[in-house]
C-alpha cells in the first residue's frame, strides 16, 4: 500500500505540474506579475496545491475504506476538499481576509465536532513529568487557534520559490518518524507529491497557489494532531512546537507590527523571513537562503528525534537564530539593500 502511494501520488502530481499551464488558464489561476509584490518574471500556473491534493485525496478516501479510522480520513478529505476549493476561488477572485478567517474556523470547529479525538486534549512536554488536562473548551479554542494559526503562518510563507513546499515536504518527513503504521501510506502519499511538485516549484514554473497552502496546511496539522493523541509517548508538545515554530512565530511578528503601524494585520509586504534573509545576506543565492530557511526547522526537528529531552535547547537555539536574522536585517548595509528593487528575487 506505501509503494502503490507513493507511485500513484508521484505519477499525478506529475502529470498535472507537466499540464499545470492549460489547467491553471481553464481554472482562472494563472498569477500574473504586478511590479510590487509579484515581482517573478512571466504569468506562473497556481496548481501546486492541486498536483499534491489530488492524489493525497484519493489515498485518504481508498484508506478511509481500507482502516478502521473512517471517522479520521473522512474528515481530512472533507477539510482538503474544502480548502482546495476555497483556495481555488481566493487565486481567482482574492477573497476577503476576514472572510476566509471566518470560513477556516467555521470548517474547523465542524471537523472538531464530527472527530472529537482530533482535539489537542492534553498537553505532555518532555521537561514536565505530568501531563496537564485544559478544560474541554481551552482545548478547543486552541485545536482551532493552532491548525487556523498554521494555515496563515504558511501563507504568509507562501512568497519564495521552495519554501512553502519545503516545510510541507519537511513536516510530513518529520511526521513519519511517530505516525501510527495506517497513517504512513497517506504520509507517503502526502511526500512523493510534494517532492514532485518541489521541483517545479522551486525553478518558478508553477507555484502551490492559496489553494495549496490552505488545504494542505491542515491537512498536515490534522495529521500531526492524530499523531501526537496517539503517539503522546514518544511525540511531546514543545516537539511539534518546535517543527512549526518559525513560520508561525513569523506570522505573529508581522501582524503585530502590522497592527502597531496602523494596517490591516492581513495586508501584503515585503517585511516577511524570506524577504529579511534575502536583503541580509543579499550575495548568497536563492537556494542559499532557502537552504537556511529550511534547515532552521529541519535541523532542530531532526535533532529532537534521537534526543526529544532536549526539545527546550532546540527551541532556543531555533529563536536566537530567528531573532539574530531581524538584528542582522536592521543592519545599515541590509537596510541599503532592502531599498533597491532591482536585487535578484528570491
Amino acid at each position: 500500500m506505501v509503494l502503490l502511494s507513493l507511485a500513484l501520488a508521484a505519477v499525478v502530481a506529475l502529470a498535472i505540474c507537466l499540464a499545470a499551464k492549460p489547467i491553471a488558464e481553464l481554472l482562472g489561476v494563472m498569477d500574473v506579475p504586478d511590479g510590487r509584490r509579484k515581482l517573478h518574471a512571466t504569468p506562473t500556473p497556481q496548481v501546486g496545491g492541486l498536483a499534491v491534493s489530488a492524489p493525497l485525496l484519493f489515498v485518504l478516501g481508498v484508506l478511509g475504506g481500507a482502516t478502521d479510522f473512517v471517522p479520521l480520513y473522512v474528515s481530512l478529505m472533507a477539510a482538503v476538499a474544502i480548502f482546495l476549493v476555497v483556495g481555488l476561488l481566493d487565486d481567482r477572485k482574492h477573497l476577503r481576509p476576514m472572510f476566509r478567517l471566518a470560513v477556516s474556523v467555521i470548517v474547523i470547529l465542524a471537523i472538531l465536532y464530527v472527530v472529537p479525538s482530533e482535539r489537542v486534549t492534553f498537553f505532555r512536554f518532555t521537561f514536565l513529568e505530568i501531563a496537564i488536562f485544559p478544560a474541554p473548551w481551552v482545548a478547543l479554542a486552541f485545536t482551532v487557534v493552532c491548525i487556523v494559526g498554521l494555515q496563515n503562518a504558511l501563507n504568509m510563507a507562501d512568497g519564495k520559490n521552495g519554501l512553502a513546499v519545503g516545510l510541507l515536504l519537511t513536516w510530513s518527513t518529520l511526521l513519519l518518524a511517530y505516525a501510527p503504521e495506517h497513517m504512513i501510506p497517506a504520509l507517503a502519499a502526502l511526500i512523493a507529491a510534494l517532492a514532485v511538485v518541489f521541483l517545479f516549484n522551486v525553478s518558478g514554473r508553477l507555484f502551490l497557489g492559496d489553494a495549496g497552502t490552505y488545504s494542505l496546511s491542515v491537512a498536515v496539522a490534522l495529521l500531526a494532531v492524530h499523531t501526537y493523541a496517539v503517539r503522546f509517548d514518544i511525540l511531546h508538545a514543545d516537539v511539534i512546537a518546535l517543527w512549526f515554530l518559525i513560520p508561525v512565530v513569523d506570522a505573529v511578528r508581522l501582524m503585530a507590527t502590522r497592527t502597531i503601524s496602523g494596517g490591516s494585520p492581513f495586508m501584503g509586504d515585503r517585511r516577511h523571513f524570506h524577504h529579511l534573509l534575502q536583503t541580509t545576506f543579499p550575495s548568497w543565492t536563492p537556494a542559499a537562503r532557502l537552504a537556511l530557511y529550511l534547515g532552521m526547522v529541519a535541523v532542530p526537528g531532526a535533532l529532537a528525534i534521537p534526543y526529544p529531552q532536549q526539545a527546550p535547547l532546540w527551541i532556543a537555539l531555533e529563536l536566537s537564530t530567528y531573532g539574530s536574522v531581524l538584528l542582522l536585517a536592521r543592519f545599515p548595509a541590509a537596510r541599503a539593500a532592502r531599498l533597491h528593487p532591482n536585487n535578484p528575487q528570491a
